[in-house]
C-alpha cells in the first residue's frame, strides 16, 4: 500500500523546500519506509494547505490519484487529489452526534448502523449536505442528508446508496479523463459532453454518472461502471414498464419478495439495450419515500437508491 505519514515539522520542512528549491529534494526528506510520493501530488497538497499537518496519503491509482487524511488547526479532514488539483474535501466530524441520529431511516431500511459522519468542505448554496458510512442487512451505504436549517432543523431529505469514499466532477475541457469505452460510445452515438461526477468506491473503483446532450439539445445522464460498461440509461429506452409483471421473472421475484419495496408502487420502468451494456431500470414510489433499482440484462440486481423524508 503507498502511503507517507508527515509529522509537523516534517511538512513544514517540506513546504519549505518546495518553495526554494521545487520539488526535487522532497524525496530526501522521506522517513522510513521509502515510499514513492510524486512531486506533483506534494505540490498540489502543500499549495492548497501549507498549514495541514499529520497529512496520510495513500494512492488510488498510483502516479495519478491519490486521497489523503490530514488536519487544520487541530480538526481532521479528508481529501482526494491528482497531480493538478484537489479534487474534493471533506470536514470529518467522527461519531454521528445525537441529534442526526433522530434522522436515520424510520421505515424502509431502517434500524442500519451509521458511523464514519462527514461534510463536504465546498457546498453551492444554503442547504447542507452531510454523510456517514450505513451499514445495513451486512451490506456498507452512503447515507446522506440534505439539511434545510442547522439552527432549527425542519424535515430533511435521506438518501441512502451504495458506499462511496468521494466523488469529484469532470467538466466539458476533461473530456479526455473518461475511459476510451464511454469516449466511443458519445462519439459513436454523436453526444456531446456536458459533464460528470466520478464516484469512487471501497475497492478504489470508479463509477461514472455521465451527462450528454444531442445536438437538439435534449440532455441525457448514463452511468457506467469501472469497466466502461454502460449500467443504467433511459437514453434510447428499448421498452417502458407500467407494472411490475412486464418486468423478467427474475426481476418480479426480487421485488415482489422484498418486505422493504414490495408495497411500493412502480413509477417508472424500462430497458435499455446498447452493444456495451443492457439492463433495466425503475423507479419505485412510497408515501414520501422512493426507491431506484437497476439490474443487468439477466435480471441480477445491480444497484439502488434510496429516498426518504424524516423529520417533524
Amino acid at each position: 500500500m503507498n502511503e507517507r505519514i508527515f509529522t509537523d515539522k516534517l511538512f513544514i520542512l517540506i513546504v519549505s523546500i518546495l518553495f526554494l528549491n521545487g520539488c526535487s529534494n522532497y524525496k530526501d526528506q522521506q522517513v522510513v519506509p521509502q515510499e514513492t510520493l510524486p512531486e506533483a501530488i506534494i505540490k498540489v497538497m502543500s499549495d492548497a494547505y501549507p498549514e495541514a499537518t499529520d497529512a496520510t496519503f495513500q494512492a488510488i491509482e498510483k502516479e495519478k490519484l491519490y486521497e489523503v487524511y490530514y488536519k487544520l488547526k487541530g480538526n481532521p479532514f479528508y481529501a482526494a487529489l491528482n497531480t493538478k488539483k484537489i479534487l474534493s474535501v471533506y470536514r470529518m466530524h467522527g461519531a454521528l452526534p445525537d441529534s442526526m441520529k433522530q434522522a436515520l431511516p424510520a421505515k424502509n431500511m431502517s434500524g442500519g448502523v451509521a458511523e464514519v459522519y462527514k461534510e463536504p468542505e465546498i457546498q453551492i448554496g444554503t442547504d447542507r449536505i452531510y454523510s456517514a458510512r450505513y451499514t445495513w442487512n451486512n451490506q456498507a451505504y452512503l447515507l446522506s442528508w440534505l439539511k434545510y436549517d442547522l439552527i432549527t432543523p425542519q424535515k430533511m431529505m435521506v438518501t441512502v446508496e451504495p458506499y462511496i469514499k468521494f466523488s469529484y466532477n469532470l467538466v466539458k475541457d476533461e473530456f479526455a479523463s473518461l475511459p476510451g469505452t464511454v469516449i466511443s460510445f458519445l462519439e459513436r452515438e454523436k453526444l456531446r459532453f456536458a459533464s460528470a461526477t466520478v464516484y469512487v468506491n471501497d475497492k478504489n473503483e470508479k463509477i461514472y454518472d455521465v451527462n450528454a446532450y444531442t445536438a437538439s439539445s435534449t440532455y441525457y445522464y448514463f452511468t457506467f461502471n469501472a469497466a466502461g460498461k454502460l449500467t443504467n440509461t433511459t437514453y434510447r429506452a428499448e421498452a417502458f414498464y407500467y407494472n411490475i409483471d412486464e418486468y423478467p421473472e427474475k426481476i418480479q421475484t426480487f421485488v415482489k419478495n422484498s418486505w422493504v419495496f414490495s408495497s411500493m408502487k412502480l413509477k417508472e420502468g424500462y430497458k435499455f439495450s446498447d452493444p456495451i451494456g443492457t439492463g433495466y431500470g425503475m423507479i419505485m414510489q412510497g408515501t414520501d419515500e422512493n426507491c431506484r433499482f437497476t439490474f443487468d440484462q439477466d435480471g441480477n440486481f445491480v444497484n439502488m437508491m434510496y429516498q426518504t423524508v424524516v423529520g417533524p
